[in-house]
């Protein structure tokens, strides 16, 4: 998932700044806003990348925690079920 964004993100830089850098422009003065707009844009998108990473990051090990939590469950399910097969056979060899 992690890659998958990352890899979004950087397609959307990819074709921006060539599509930026391809517009013509009538004077230095001009270039120098463009540059520093297109700057603040890749800024923001890099900080918008790392925290979609960090909520991404966040969510996995959520993911991770419940998933060691589910296996736990089934482990004790497992052992509450062989505990039981036994009780229920006990009974019954006793009575033969």
């Amino acid at each position: 998932m992690k890659h998958v964004l990352t890899g979004l993100v950087m397609c959307v830089l990819v074709f921006a700044v060539p599509a930026r850098a391809a517009q013509p422009s009538t004077s230095p003065a001009a270039q120098a806003g463009g540059q520093k707009q297109l700057d603040q844009a890749i800024e923001k998108q890099q900080a918008q990348l790392k925290q979609l990473q960090s909520e991404v990051s966040r969510e996995e090990s959520k993911s991770h925690d419940t998933d060691a939590k589910l296996k736990q469950q089934d482990q004790t399910i497992a052992e509450l079920q062989a505990q039981l097969k036994a009780a229920a056979a006990a009974p019954q060899a006793k009575g033969h």
